[in-house]
């Protein structure tokens, strides 16, 4: 557990191995949120170094999330299989995946995010996926 690898996401904790990050969720009851990004990516940093400090979506990403760092240039396979399922239509970066405790997708944006839209996906992003509204 460490803070991002590439950004000063303010002190916020990251996992960078699905496995550890789901490990987390199960024992803490928590969702996962994936930032599936890359170091040059613009949007990724917005996110992990702008908006996800803000103290009102740092308060409900700790309260609620175990977070998970994925590079997409050396993504982990259950990453790119959870990707290519559910997210095969998003072409920009950062691709936010939110996973259940059991790694099953429940959400998922792609892009920049601000910090309106943030609280609104976090909302989503840790409801049951079987009540899911598409």
């Amino acid at each position: 557990m460490n803070t991002h690898p590439y950004f000063d996401d303010k002190g916020l904790r990251w996992h960078t191995k699905l496995a550890d990050a789901l490990a987390e969720a199960k024992r803490d009851g928590k969702h996962v949120l994936v930032e599936f990004g890359r170091k040059a990516c613009s949007n990724c940093r917005s996110l992990v170094e702008a908006v996800m400090p803000s103290p009102d979506v740092r308060a409900e990403v700790e309260a609620h999330f175990v977070l998970l760092a994925s590079d997409c240039d050396a993504p982990e396979k259950e990453i790119v299989r959870i990707g290519a399922e559910h997210m095969s239509h998003a072409r920009s970066l950062p691709f936010v995946l939110y996973l259940d405790p059991d790694g099953a997708f429940v959400f998922g944006t792609q892009g920049a995010r601000n910090k309106q839209a943030l609280l609104h996906d976090l909302q989503h992003g840790r409801q049951d996926p079987t009540h899911q509204h598409h």
